[in-house]
């Protein structure tokens, strides 16, 4: 195509708006506030509210952090916004929504925090003290904060998360009235069926415990049961037959990788009845 041509094209696209030029957006870090410190103090207080209604109606802004004036979180500044803290500083209204303590905008918006209080901290939550330390209305172990620590994680145990595994996957071979290798499930309930694994050697692989608390590699139900059983007898010196096929036996082969999973993490956190 001619050049002159290719030209006049490009300044007709020019001309009629066609080409559209982009200008990225400045990027902007966000502070952490607490909603409703307005007037960011690191305290919520009349003061708050005034300075609010300042910024809405006697140029005393813009402010500083606009999400902590943003006091009902819908995303905009008016009149309701101090009046949400007023009603929750002198007529027992509901608190501001998050973050009730120093922390970022749990909700999307146009508004921003450039500069937050200073020396803004945020709260943790002691998980077993009886309270709100952070202010999010979640207490102790409710609070998702708590998810890992130690005070909130519930022991696994054989009577409430292994043995009901047992009773629907195992005690259709391991029941009266011929047990699969003479190991009964079923008799005597959950008491009688946690002695007769653990600290009790296999029948297959005398080497092994059926369980072995804090040790599921040394743990021969486990080896059967992800269908490692065969490499582990091999390092005594076991029968390869007499270690049978993994388990459930059969068309009941095999327990779902989160099942193993959960009897493993039984076993090394101490094998608890």
């Amino acid at each position: 195509m001619n050049q002159n041509i290719l030209t006049r094209l490009n300044l007709a696209f020019l001309l009629s708006g066609v080409l559209t030029v982009i200008i990225p957006s400045p990027l902007f870090s966000q502070s952490l506030f607490i909603r409703g410190d307005c007037n960011i103090d690191n305290s919520l207080d009349i003061a708050d509210a005034i300075f609010g209604l300042g910024v809405l109606f006697s140029g005393a802004g813009p402010a500083n952090c606009a999400d902590a004036c943003d006091v009902n979180d819908d995303g905009s500044h008016d009149i309701g916004d101090p009046i949400s803290l007023l009603s929750n500083l002198f007529n027992a209204g509901p608190n501001p929504p998050a973050p009730n303590s120093c922390g970022e905008d749990p909700t999307s918006d146009s508004l921003d925090c450039q500069n937050g209080p200073a020396e803004c901290v945020p709260l943790t939550e002691d998980c077993s003290n009886g309270v709100d330390d952070d202010g999010d209305g979640l207490i102790d172990c409710a609070d998702r904060d708590c998810i890992t620590d130690p005070a909130c994680i519930v022991p696994l145990s054989f009577e409430f998360d292994v043995y009901p595994l047992i009773e629907v996957e195992c005690t259709f071979c391991h029941g009266p009235p011929n047990p699969l290798g003479n190991l009964d499930m079923t008799t005597g309930g959950v008491t009688a069926a946690y002695t007769r694994i653990v600290n009790t050697p296999s029948n297959e692989c005398s080497n092994y415990d059926l369980i072995e608390p804090n040790d599921s590699q040394a743990s021969w139900l486990l080896r059967k049961i992800e269908g490692t059983h065969l490499a582990a007898a091999a390092v005594f010196g076991c029968d390869a037959i007499a270690a049978g096929v993994q388990m459930p036996l059969g068309p009941f082969c095999c327990l779902e990788p989160n099942q193993i999973d959960m009897i493993r993490d039984w076993i090394d956190s101490g094998a608890d009845p």
